[in-house]
């Protein structure tokens, strides 16, 4: 094994008459190049490679790369007698929370795991793992190679499936569930749901919203449909899903409880769709809406509950519109 102590003593760059006499003598040449050798390989390694004791954090040994990539500096002899966390870490006082030195297998076996450095942001796959030093202690022994070219593609392929995700699922005028992403996501709301549950689910149709395109033209129809958009997806979020069910047409699924019943979740909506104001150049565009509400059992089927709250809004809107209509 590689004495590091002894070549602390007898590294190459050290004149050889400056050794103790002792040390001379017990010394060949043999031994001096392969220690030289060793250090030149471990130097010429594109890895963080270091040595700390186990117990005390101290670190007694760091290839060239760990030096000048984390530790910014030159030579061991700078960072002789600090602890890992210290040179390692930025502005770290006491041992990382993520230190593996707990979690190292007593075996011997190899520890692999991937962190940002907090020094120079870089990702790392590291390999530790226990040896026994020169002395009888054990220390750790960390190899490190730097992943971060591989760490920066994965995140734009998470970045881009997420983007991809959004465009399969989002409606983009209304950054609302689409038809397909609100059926799923409220079935899947509706199997989460306890047994004794009750799904409750709204269909809102926009009233005279056709009048509204052709005086003023489509794009002003966008407009609103944005801003009611808008007010709608803030009713989102747990225990409730909202989607446009295309056109001027938008659906809610709901958990409903006590504290959210179903009649009085349907006139909180209504109210808050119905004063919506949206701005086109000079004119305010506004309009109501007519909702048609279904209740029933988790077990029931979610085109079920959904046929029930058409029938309702079919009511709703032959009876005058701008009102509410129970199943």
């Amino acid at each position: 094994m590689f004495n590091f102590e002894l070549y602390e003593k007898v590294k190459p760059d050290m004149n050889q008459r400056h050794m103790p006499v002792f040390l001379r003598k017990l010394m060949i040449p043999s031994a001096v190049t392969e220690i030289s050798d060793l250090q030149h390989i471990l130097d010429s390694l594109d890895a963080v490679v270091y040595v700390s004791d186990v117990e005390t954090h101290e670190l007694l040994f760091m290839n060239k790369y760990a030096l000048k990539n984390i530790g910014g500096v030159n030579q061991f002899d700078d960072v002789k007698g600090k602890r890992c966390f210290e040179v390692l870490q930025k502005g770290q006082k006491k041992p990382c929370d993520f230190c593996t030195n707990p979690l190292l297998p007593k075996s011997g076996d190899t520890y692999l795991w991937e962190f940002k450095n907090t020094r120079n942001n870089c990702w790392y796959q590291c390999r530790d793992r226990l040896i026994r030093w020169h002395d009888g202690r054990q220390v750790r022994l960390e190899v490190a190679a730097d992943i971060t070219e591989r760490k920066t593609v994965e995140e734009e392929l998470r970045e881009a499936q997420r983007e991809l995700k959004v465009l399969a699922e989002v409606d983009s005028l209304t950054q609302l569930y689409n038809r397909r992403a609100f059926f799923m996501y409220a079935d899947k709301l509706r199997k989460s749901l306890p047994n004794s549950s009750s799904l409750g689910l709204m269909i809102l149709d926009l009233d005279y919203f056709k009048d509204i395109n052709d005086s003023y033209g489509h794009e002003a129809g966008d407009t609103l449909l944005a801003a009611i958009g808008q007010k709608l997806l803030s009713f989102s979020g747990d225990g409730t899903v909202v989607g446009r069910m295309g056109g001027e047409e938008f659906a809610i699924a709901f958990h409903e409880t006590q504290k959210r019943e179903k009649e009085d979740f349907a006139n909180l909506v209504y109210k808050a769709v119905s004063n919506v104001k949206a701005l086109y150049f000079k004119d305010t565009l506004q309009c109501t809406t007519s909702i048609g509400v279904s209740s029933q059992p988790v077990s029931t089927p979610l085109r079920n509950i959904m046929r029930q709250a058409d029938d309702a809004l079919y009511r709703a809107k032959s009876a005058g519109r701008s009102q509410i209509k129970m199943s």
